[in-house]
């Protein structure tokens, strides 16, 4: 059994001026009295340093809505109304409390508290669709998080054997296959967008400080962030690999683009790769109609691991695109009704924007999930929803130091680790490989509906 992981965190500001929801004001009502502060457990109202008898201006980004400060107020001082930018952070899909909630979980490694409690949807479409059976959360001794019962986070990348051979004699025949052990069911990899260098160096740096692994074009590997190369799964085509050889001969894992060409000689291919380096080959193949015929071809001829790419919203390309989660639920059953599900590890990327969203991917049939858009959120990017400008940079990206990069990214995973951990807990379940394709384990509202209405409106389909 893996030895217990955890994630130190450390709170760690990056001291730019961030979007926040609310906007406190105080009027010239106010008699200076601090009540305000008294009453306000996220220390958003303080004296003035200069001179104690006065009150500063609120702080507004530790506003947690909750209206104390306005209800407390003796002579109604205090207005609160919605930041104006606020409004256009995120789009439909990157919602603005999604944007805040990465940033205040990057800041201080934990999940942000909501003064008002939640307001939003129960129900919606993709992930918000899915519900996990947290019928275990009645049971006083469970507790994942501090260690009454142990929770293994811990997923191996590549082919896993579905049964072992003995000789007569008892001695094992089958060939046992190379596998990697990755500590938490999560790499890292922003390929797909266009960030600044400290982004870079500060997903290196957090993949080596929590022993994951992330995703770099071999062509963008700078001499900064090459000493981080143990962590790395460099990204080239499969007519680039002699040119990387010696790059290749450093890592665990390498990834290749995938093309026709590339499945037509996939065998041929993978025995080249064994001549110049040991390491696992994924492929990195875009989802479309069809992506489970594609993966199932390259799992028989021998692929390790395979990384699903939706877009940014998780869809797949195509009129008739499928949410991620129903992309893996269709690969997965491909895979087991052909009897080679463990033969493969799959990778899943986009439309991952929470933590839940981890082991609900998981759930859907992804063994590993990768993380790109909120490792670039961390570091203060905006999302607007331009796709031209999708993520925009805060103005002192470049100044950012780089020890405080990679602890935001940590902190981040730290949060999100220690929620799976709730999720799994709350569910019973103690291994997150067990996890995968527990989809006994969810509740789904498009099942429900049907289930409910179908018989009432004569509509069995």
């Amino acid at each position: 059994m893996p030895k217990k992981y955890h994630i130190h965190v450390k709170p760690t500001s990056l001291e730019l001026d961030l979007i926040s929801k609310f906007r406190l004001e105080r009027g010239d009502e106010c008699i200076n009295c601090g009540r305000c502060i008294k009453v306000c457990v996220y220390e958003a109202h303080k004296r003035r340093e200069d001179d104690p008898r006065k009150m500063a201006d609120p702080i507004s980004a530790l506003c947690k809505n909750c209206f104390r400060c306005i209800q407390e107020c003796p002579r109604g001082a205090m207005t609160k109304s919605i930041m104006p930018a606020f409004k256009t952070l995120g789009d439909e899909y990157w919602t603005s409390e999604m944007i805040l909630s990465i940033w205040k979980q990057a800041e201080v490694g934990k999940v942000p508290v909501s003064g008002a409690g939640y307001r939003g949807k129960f129900t919606g479409p993709g992930f918000d669709s899915m519900w996990t059976d947290m019928s275990e959360i009645v049971r006083p001794t469970r507790d994942g998080i501090h260690g009454r019962e142990y929770i293994s986070t811990h997923v191996d990348l590549g082919r896993k054997l579905d049964r072992l051979i003995f000789s007569e004699d008892g001695e094992l025949l089958s060939e046992i296959p190379d596998t990697v052990d990755l500590p938490i069911p999560m790499i890292f990899d922003a390929y797909e967008y266009k960030v600044a260098d400290i982004v870079k160096i500060a997903m290196a740096g957090a993949a080596e400080a929590i022993d994951t692994l992330a995703v770099f074009p071999a062509s963008e590997i700078t001499a900064e962030i090459e000493k981080y190369v143990k962590h790395f799964i460099p990204l080239l085509s499969y007519n680039e690999i002699e040119k990387h050889a010696d790059l290749l001969d450093k890592v665990k894992v390498l990834e290749l683009y995938y093309t026709g060409e590339l499945l037509a000689d996939f065998e041929t291919i993978r025995k080249n790769i064994k001549q110049i380096t040991n390491a696992l080959v994924a492929v990195r193949i875009p989802a479309s109609a069809g992506v489970e015929n594609t993966v199932l071809a390259l799992t028989q001829k021998g692929a390790e691991i395979v990384h699903i790419i939706t877009d940014h919203h998780g869809n797949e390309q195509g009129e008739q695109a499928r949410f991620v989660k129903e992309v893996l639920e269709d690969v997965h059953a491909t895979l087991i009704k052909e009897a080679v599900r463990d033969a493969l590890t799959i990778i899943a990327s986009g439309g991952i924007a929470m933590a839940e969203h981890v082991p609900k991917s998981i759930i859907s049939g992804a063994d590993v999930v990768s993380l790109d858009i909120p490792l670039i959120l961390a570091l203060g990017y905006e999302l607007h929803g331009v796709k031209e400008e999708l993520l925009i940079p805060p103005d002192e990206i470049d100044r950012i130091p780089q020890e405080k990069g990679i602890q935001r990214i940590v902190n981040l995973l730290g949060a999100w680790h220690s929620q799976m951990l709730e999720v799994m807990g709350a569910m019973g379940i103690r291994e997150v490989r067990r996890l995968r394709g527990e989809t006994g384990r969810a509740i789904y509202f498009e099942t429900l509906e049907k289930e409910t209405f179908a018989t009432l409106f004569g509509n069995n389909t």
